[in-house]
């Protein structure tokens, strides 16, 4: 299995914690990378980001135009149909990640994965259905796939921070509130905030998010 490429952010001191941030569909990794000096953590935290790039593919609903993607979609609405081989391949690259950060001296617990819109739902599968606690997910105007919920619920004990737009018109904010519901009645503990922007992430959403974090970076 390839490695993905990705952008490494280091911090001054030896890192005790790594988010790993996965963009969206037709972006890239630079697309996130200004989150490294916005959510302005704790220093003590000593954070590494890793930024990883999707690789590109023919996305069927967009016409077949190729772009960076997790995976191709072959219809939109009205909940995304998908190439799941695509979504476990890519699922596995980031528990990749995550063994490599475990090997440089990172516990799981340490690792938070975070992702925006595709990038969110893939950071759902991969969180959802690793057997190592992890120390958080953050899942920002994204949805979660039926395909993502495990037979059993592994991260019961990993918080989950669902962010999400009401003015979006990419992925609807109901996704993302069905997935909030549909993850606490499972036992997740998980948070949902709305923000007033569409499908992007804005400043008071960066300072919600912000706060969250600091709270896990002890």
């Amino acid at each position: 299995m390839s490695a993905l490429s990705a952008i490494c952010v280091e911090p001054e001191s030896p890192a005790r914690y790594c988010i790993i941030c996965l963009h969206g569909l037709g972006a890239g990794a630079e697309d996130l990378l200004p989150l490294a000096k916005q959510l302005k953590l704790n220093q003590h935290a000593t954070v590494r980001f890793i930024f990883p790039s999707a690789p590109e593919r023919p996305v069927s609903a967009n016409g077949g135009y190729f772009m960076p993607a997790w995976y191709d979609i072959l219809a939109f609405s009205p909940q995304r149909q998908i190439n799941l081989q695509h979504l476990n391949q890519v699922s596995a690259q980031v528990s990749q990640l995550v063994e490599q950060q475990m090997a440089q001296g990172i516990a799981s617990e340490n690792i938070i994965l975070m992702g925006f819109s595709q990038g969110g739902a893939v950071a759902y599968h991969c969180a959802l259905n690793t057997t190592k606690p992890l120390g958080g997910l953050v899942c920002m105007s994204t949805y979660l796939l039926p395909q993502s919920l495990p037979k059993q619920p592994w991260q019961l004990n990993t918080p989950i921070l669902i962010q999400h737009g009401q003015q979006d018109d990419v992925v609807a904010p109901s996704l993302g509130q069905q997935a909030a519901e549909q993850l606490k009645a499972l036992g997740y503990h998980t948070e949902f905030e709305s923000f007033t922007m569409a499908h992007t992430i804005s400043l008071s959403q960066i300072k919600a998010l912000s706060l969250w974090l600091n709270q896990r970076l002890s």
